[in-house]
């Protein structure tokens, strides 16, 4: 197959992001061109980058074979089920859709067409959240805490911070652990936003009775990418922001019961991990394969938030 012809459909704050790395990845794809509802700036950027500027959806899905949503998340569904009906594969940024049943019908429309759906949740790209399922092969979790914090965003107001921040971390957990929850509670509050939860917490226990306590906020005036995993045998430290694990695991052997070990493996200078996503995505079009993370997968992501909103209660 001929390298993968590439469409971005939204070049906001994340959007152009893309384009940057289509752009840099011309060994394995060709970017085509962008199509924004803000004209002015889709041609600015397209004409920095030396390619089309569409204005439609419709034009831009006639010239290439797979689009990257990167548009509103009210807008996901249309623009998606639009995509499909054209036979083009997708991209889409997370969430995959506000509602479940619009996420469902999207999945159910690619599989009659066969096309490749992957969602946008960049962090399974980080290579050190890639390295834990190798380490935690032999491990028996007992529980993760995951904080994501950092300052309020104007930019964000459509969406409240379970849904724009927690559902990353909601994405890694499940991908790391398997179960249904047996129990679950949480909380959250407004602090700048006038309509949308600026923070909070959530703490369940899966059916295997691993606890997970899961912390965001766009209320901190620190930015906190942060996660300790608590096994039988280890206290494993992941900074996301850092791409580093710390590993502190109990000595070996009887003389050693009460000393500890501690590893630190540093992943800093691997490859940007959005670039990884467009890569897996391109590979998964000329491969016929499964991308590392399915459009299903962002369907789970979307349940479990959506699970978690419900049970907060504001006052």
């Amino acid at each position: 197959m001929d390298r993968v012809k590439v469409g971005v459909i939204g070049v906001g704050s994340m959007g152009k992001n893309h384009v940057r790395s289509y752009a840099a990845l011309k060994h394995v794809c060709e970017l085509i061109g962008l199509y924004d509802i803000n004209q002015s700036r889709s041609r600015n950027m397209a004409k920095s980058y030396g390619i089309h500027s569409f204005s439609s959806t419709q034009e831009i899905l006639k010239e290439v074979d797979a689009v990257n949503i990167a548009t509103p998340t009210t807008t996901h569904f249309d623009i998606a089920l639009e995509a499909i009906q054209a036979g083009k594969h997708l991209l889409i940024e997370k969430p995959i859709t506000n509602i479940i049943e619009e996420a469902n019908q999207i999945l159910k429309e690619a599989k009659k067409k066969s096309l490749i759906v992957q969602v946008g949740h960049i962090e399974r790209f980080n290579p050190a959240v890639k390295a834990l399922p190798e380490m935690l092969k032999e491990e028996r979790i007992i529980a993760i805490d995951i904080q994501r914090m950092g300052p309020y965003d104007p930019r964000i107001d459509d969406t409240d911070v379970i849904q724009d921040l927690m559902i990353h971390d909601i994405d890694v957990v499940s991908s790391l652990i398997q179960g249904d929850i047996a129990e679950m509670n949480a909380l959250a509050r407004k602090v700048t936003s006038k309509k949308h939860m600026d923070f909070a917490v959530a703490n369940y226990r899966t059916e295997d009775d691993i606890i997970v306590t899961l912390t965001a906020s766009r209320s901190t005036n620190k930015k906190v990418r942060k996660m300790s995993i608590t096994t039988e045998k280890s206290f494993i430290e992941l900074d996301y922001i850092g791409r580093k694990i710390t590993r502190t695991r109990r000595g070996n052997g009887s003389s050693n019961k009460n000393k500890q070990r501690e590893y630190e493996e540093s992943y800093e200078n691997e490859e940007e991990p959005l670039k990884m996503q467009l890569i897996d995505f391109v590979n998964s079009i000329q491969n016929g394969t499964k991308p590392l993370i399915t459009g299903y997968d962002g369907l789970e992501a979307l349940k479990l938030t959506k699970l978690i909103q419900d049970k907060v209660y504001i006052d």
